[in-house]
């Protein structure tokens, strides 16, 4: 799981990352976009 994290020091900036959950992705769009990825074991953890 991944959970992108805001920081923003102008209002427009605030303004864009909510505007950002309006967004919808197709599959083939998220397809897309995962194909790339590849897995791999997180460092320091058992």
């Amino acid at each position: 799981m991944s959970a992108p994290i805001v920081g923003s020091s102008k209002t427009w900036q605030l303004d864009e990352a909510v505007a950002a959950l309006e967004v919808s992705l197709s599959a083939e769009e998220v397809r897309q976009l995962e194909a790339p990825y590849q897995p791999h074991p997180v460092l320091g953890h058992v």
